[in-house]
């Protein structure tokens, strides 16, 4: 796999979510909000500082996010236990199944695309889904 081929399979990867405006509409998150509550649920409890970070946000727009993330019932904020100046956010049991029910129609949707290729397609990503594994976990 060249440079090119895998910035590109990394761009439709990262791009994969935004085919889904049923499933963002149903649950009525944006992406950005979806993305925060995914990192939020693998690296919980976050900081607020540290999801902006995350994220690339300022402050103001990273709090604006959590408030209405939390007025939707999927973060709660609590104050840091070692530093009450900061502020931990949780993603809620609510957040935690749509996450999974998004997640869900995702590896629904890949099946049915890796089922599609050809047995030779299917065993040159595994290789390359293989190795890309191995060289994450160095």
């Amino acid at each position: 796999m060249t440079e090119q081929q895998a910035a590109w399979l990394a761009h439709h990867l990262r791009g994969l979510m935004a085919t889904y405006p049923a499933a963002l509409a149903a649950c009525d998150v944006t992406l950005g909000q979806l993305m925060a509550l995914h990192f939020i649920s693998a690296r919980a409890p976050v900081t607020l500082a540290g999801l902006g970070e995350e994220l690339g946000t300022r402050p103001p727009a990273t709090c604006a996010m959590v408030d209405r993330l939390t007025r939707a019932g999927l973060v709660c904020r609590t104050p840091d236990p070692a530093d009450r100046r900061r502020t931990r956010v949780v993603v809620t049991g609510m957040a935690e199944a749509m996450i999974g029910e998004i997640d869900l129609e995702t590896a629904r949707h890949v099946q049915a695309v890796v089922n599609g290729m050809s047995p030779s397609a299917r065993r040159h990503l595994g290789d390359a889904l293989t190795e890309t594994a191995r060289r994450l976990a160095r």
